[in-house]
């Protein structure tokens, strides 16, 4: 009875190998740009295999039908067009079926990464399945590192890593900080969703540029714009990439349907931050605070060096939640203990500064809170309109432009129609700011403010504009009652394509 499983499942490998024979020299990119911990070999002799893999080839491997995955694919509640095709099935059933054991280490890692990414996310208002890009780019390793020079979980190349702030010298690289790349990569991701509309085709820019993604749209032919019109002009890595990303997504979702299960579950550890103040030696620290060098730099995966020197003044590493005690009672006056620490792209809901250890700061107790600490805030969300500017937003609300940019993360000063901008303000100025701000909402001249505001507020409640990360579904779940083929005849719409700015009829 094993002998016959065992040819059972060994014949469904092969016919499975030979029914994508066509796309296996596709595969090879997914040795080239994942780093995995162990290399992957092919195996013409089961002689040499581990018992690990003895057991992976006796275990049950289904091989499911394409109107299966297919089903499964639609069933994923997503922001990203999930297509279906034959060269989308011959990947996953590479996760599921040849790599098994691969798809089972990033369901290990996945709780190590996901909430970070999620969080990020969130606040850049993008659809939550790009979190399964870093698996495609990296496999959720924050040290992996390309033959091309493209290194951390989301592989930026020293260029772009630069463009979005990740500071690279011989003692960090913050390429390689799971938190500081995250959210430049997510900026990246959105500036390339704002110039193609598309996330398919935002994903492909991320893979191979934009120039060569703008090459591949004029070869098509200039009027069409979506990945699978454009798919044979690209190169041949990136025709991959798309698929490979619906593939993980896929795998993720439907591993146990495919008897693919965690042996163990990774998480977050809980941390503290240290605020170095001088030239610190790692290893000695590491011995304070009775943890090994590699623990403390498994912590801090951007530092290439144990050596933090004097130049990096207030730079902040990780440790263990527990060893911060260690640090209080020491009173150690070459590092700050915090409760945390921002990034260098902070949220625009960022807290106040946390509050630094008595033990440490026993010298400043006569700090004084900043004065807008004392105050509480209210967040007002502006639509940007047409012929808005930074500058006369920032006059409406009484706040500086910088504030503004710094909220919402702004580099330049480009805003577009649509664009959703967070203003932070005291709580007792918000509500008069709120009513009186927009300037297309002109009042009679014997009416009020509040009430001016109120008319034009269901004047609009009826149109939609349409922001990035936005789909038909997501518009139709915001407003109970209305479905997407209401919103399409609504707006004789004869696709499901929408653009940001865009707006839409919703009643």
């Amino acid at each position: 009875m094993t002998q016959f499983r065992l040819f059972t499942v060994l014949a469904t490998i092969i016919g499975s190998l030979c029914a994508t024979g066509a796309q296996a020299a596709n595969y090879g990119f997914i040795q080239e740009q994942l780093v995995l911990e162990d290399t992957l070999k092919p195996v013409k002799d089961t002689t040499f295999l581990s018992e690990e893999d003895l057991a992976l080839l006796v275990e049950y491997i289904p091989n499911e039908p394409n109107e299966v995955i297919q089903d499964r694919l639609s069933c994923i509640e997503s922001d990203m067009p999930l297509v279906f095709n034959n060269f989308v099935r011959a990947h996953i059933d590479y996760f599921t079926i040849r790599n098994r054991k691969y798809t089972r280490k990033m369901l290990t890692r996945e709780n190590v990464y996901f909430p970070l990414f999620e969080k990020y996310l969130e606040k850049h208002n993008m659809p939550r399945d790009l979190k399964y890009l870093s698996i495609v780019e990296s496999g959720l390793n924050p040290k992996a590192a390309s033959w091309a020079g493209a290194v951390g979980l989301w592989q930026f190349i020293k260029v772009t890593g630069k463009e979005y702030g990740l500071e690279q010298n011989q003692y960090i690289d913050e390429r390689m900080d799971p938190e500081k790349s995250t959210d430049a990569a997510l900026r990246f991701l959105k500036r390339l969703y704002r110039t193609y509309g598309d996330w398919e085709l935002a994903m492909a820019a991320y893979n191979c540029g934009p120039g060569n993604v703008n090459k591949a749209i004029r070869k098509a032919g200039g009027g069409k714009r979506t990945f699978w019109e454009i798919f044979p002009h690209l190169p041949r890595e990136t025709r991959s990439y798309v698929p490979n990303m619906t593939a993980v997504i896929y795998a993720m979702n439907y591993a146990a349907e495919h008897n693919i299960f965690s042996d163990s579950i990774l998480y977050t550890p809980d941390v503290a931050y240290l605020e170095l103040n001088k030239e610190v030696d790692l290893e000695k620290l590491a011995e304070e605070l009775h943890l090994t060098k590699e623990q403390l730099m498994a912590l801090n995966p951007e530092l290439k060096t144990t050596k933090i020197p004097q130049h990096l003044l207030n730079y902040r590493i990780k440790i263990p939640a527990q060893s911060a005690k260690l640090v209080a009672s020491a009173n150690d006056k070459d590092c700050i203990l915090l409760a945390a620490a921002p990034v260098k792209h902070p949220e625009p809901e960022t807290a106040p500064e946390p509050a630094k250890s008595k033990a440490l700061l026993a010298s400043n107790t006569e700090e004084k809170p900043d004065k807008d600490e004392t105050k509480p805030t209210d967040k007002i969300t502006y639509v940007v309109r047409r012929g808005d500017n930074l500058s006369n937003i920032a006059k409406d609300y009484n706040i500086t432009v910088e504030d503004l940019k710094e909220w919402n993360d702004i580099k330049g000063s480009s805003i577009m129609p649509g664009q959703k901008l967070l203003v932070m303000k005291p709580a007792d100025e918000a509500n008069t700011t709120l009513l009186a701000v927009n300037k297309e909402a002109a009042a009679p001249a014997k009416a009020t403010p509040a009430k001016s505001a109120i008319e034009k507020i269901k004047k609009e409640s009826l149109i939609y504009h349409v922001q990035p990360g936005d789909t038909l579904w997501t518009i139709s779940q915001k407003h109970n009652g209305l479905t997407v083929e209401q919103i399409k005849r609504l707006n004789k719409l004869k696709s499901n394509a929408i653009q940001p700015g865009q707006k839409l009829i919703l009643g």
